[in-house]
Order: C-alpha cells, then sequence, then structure tokens
C-alpha cells in the first residue's frame, strides 16, 4: 500500500490532489492492474476522488472514509496555512509544537482523548514525523492543494460513476459528518455509513468498520 508522495516509503516530493492521482495510475500500471478499488482516508479522500475522475477505467470502486470535500468550503486557519509564506511558518510552528507536546504523557492523554482513544503508541509515532522538516514541508504542500485543488472537483463528481461509499464517524471533530453526508448526495448512488461513536482516525479506532465497509464495495465493483 503507497504512502502519499512526500510521505514514509513512498518519499519523494509532496504533491496536490492531481499528481498524486497520476503517481497511483502509474503504480497500478507497474504492477500490471487493470482495475483496482481506490480508498481514501482524510486528505486521501481527494486522491481518491480525483483517480475516479481522471482515470476512470482503472477505478472499480471508491472508498471514502471521513474524507475531505470540495463541497466543504476551507476555514480561516485553512486558508492561512495555505499561504506561501505566512502559512509556511506556521505550519513549522504548529507541527513542532504540537510533535513536543504528544512527547509530554500529558500531552498525549488530552490528545487521545480529543481523537477518541487514539492509542499512546501510534500518538509516540506521530510525535517524531510531526517533528520533521520533510513531514513540515509536505503538510505545506497539501494544504495549498486542499485550498486551491479541492473546490475545483466539486462540479465533477456527478459525472463519478463507478459504485462509491461514504463513511463518516458520527462524532468526527475534524470532518463532520454533515460534510460526508453532502460529499455522498453529489456523487450518483453513493451509499453512507454513520459510524456511531466514531471521529476521525476511523482506520485506526475502527479498523473493523473499515474493513467490512471495503468488503461490501468490493462485492458491488467487480
Amino acid at each position: 500500500m503507497p504512502d502519499r508522495l512526500g510521505y514514509g516509503r513512498t518519499g519523494g516530493r509532496a504533491a496536490g490532489f492531481a499528481v498524486n492521482a497520476n503517481s497511483l495510475a502509474k503504480l497500478l500500471s507497474a504492477v500490471g492492474a487493470e482495475r483496482a478499488l481506490v480508498v481514501g482516508h482524510s486528505w486521501a479522500g481527494g486522491v481518491a476522488l480525483e483517480m475516479a475522475l481522471d482515470f476512470p477505467r482503472l477505478v472499480a470502486g471508491v472508498g471514502l472514509f471521513a474524507s475531505v470535500s470540495p463541497w466543504e468550503p476551507p476555514g480561516t486557519l485553512d486558508r492561512l496555512l495555505a499561504r506561501p509564506l505566512v502559512g509556511t511558518s506556521m505550519v513549522v510552528v504548529t507541527l513542532s509544537t504540537a510533535g513536543r507536546l504528544l512527547s509530554w504523557r500529558p500531552g498525549r492523554a488530552f490528545a487521545g482523548w480529543r481523537l477518541r482513544g487514539q492509542p499512546a503508541e501510534q500518538l509516540s509515532e506521530l510525535a517524531g514525523s510531526w517533528r520533521r522538516r520533510s513531514t513540515w514541508r509536505s503538510f505545506a504542500v497539501e494544504q495549498q492543494a486542499l485550498v486551491h485543488e479541492l473546490p475545483a472537483l466539486g462540479p465533477r463528481l456527478p459525472s463519478i460513476g463507478v459504485p462509491t461509499v461514504v463513511v463518516v464517524g458520527s462524532i468526527d471533530r475534524v470532518v463532520p459528518a454533515s460534510t460526508g453526508r453532502q460529499l455522498a448526495a453529489n456523487i450518483p448512488g453513493a451509499a453512507l455509513e454513520v459510524v456511531p461513536g466514531g471521529g476521525h482516525l476511523l482506520p485506526q479506532l475502527q479498523p473493523g468498520t473499515v474493513a467490512t465497509a471495503v468488503r461490501r464495495l468490493a462485492a458491488r465493483s467487480f
């Protein structure tokens, strides 16, 4: 499973939704996959949408878990973080400070409560990654894509013609359930699933629910 450009084992330079989608299309071609389910969580949901729109012959179905949506206007903080100089400086300060707080046990406890039970060991891993310069650069680039690229996908969503599932947590504080409902309403035939008591980190905290939704999607797609 690939990381996004600029992260993890994939490495390289971070990019927006379209470039990430193009990278995935090349990966599918390289491994000889004719069609695939494309599943994205949070920001990567935008990549899944871009894949379905730009490479429809490669996409058998789309899974969107706590996904960003072109119908959700960027907030003031999002717009500030997307500004080339001011935003990048804010990203550095925000992520480095958050990384230090997560290195502190009370800080991890508070974050775990805010994120509805995120395990302490995963928060420790986040603390390390958020203090790296490569993460700062990648986050800043993706924040700009969130503000400048994502809205353009909105008018194109009705052209998605593959089975789609939108899964949202009922108490998600990052991407509200209302955002997921609106996203599903703008994709023809999309199924909406609301996870009672689910927060934003569905793959980490509700893996069984995510896996079941993907299996149902696969049954509709192949």
